[in-house]
């Protein structure tokens, strides 16, 4: 007698119930597992992005006493100038050289002057392999007198 009384009182959990509450655990690990895997990008990013920041000035400070005058129709390459190693996972840097044109009085000549004005323009930039961070610097070079 008392075995039946346990369990008419017992009565669990039904099968819909046990199906929502699963629905609803299901619904919140993929949440927060894709919450954890867009951090996890945004950070890797993010360290690309960094690295590529302090490559671009550290190139750029080696650039500072390297004035290189245009000879000729040769312009000159900062990129073998500077021969600093690229850091891992990242494409050659490149360097696109502009003189200064005092008739415009501006950064806008790509072809080598007559006279080298003693005034150059490089545009120093850097991709990572996977194109996530792409980080350009912006420096003005000028003749020692």
């Amino acid at each position: 007698m008392l075995l039946a009384r346990i369990s008419r009182c017992d009565k669990g959990e039904t099968l819909v119930e046990l199906i929502i509450a699963i629905t609803i655990l299901a619904i919140a690990v993929v949440a927060v597992g894709s919450g954890i895997a867009l951090s996890i990008v945004a950070t890797n990013e993010h360290r690309e992005q960094g690295v590529a920041d302090d490559f671009l000035h550290n190139y750029a400070e080696t650039l500072q006493p390297l004035y290189a005058p245009c000879t000729g129709s040769t312009l000159p390459n900062y990129v073998t100038i500077a021969s600093l190693a690229t850091p891992p996972g990242f494409n050659p840097p490149t360097a696109k050289v502009t003189f200064w044109d005092s008739s415009t009085a501006s950064f806008s000549g790509t072809a080598c002057p007559g006279a080298d004005p003693g005034l150059q323009q490089v545009t120093l930039n850097l991709t990572s392999v996977d194109n996530h961070a792409n980080e350009s610097l912006v420096v003005v070079l000028r003749a020692s007198t």
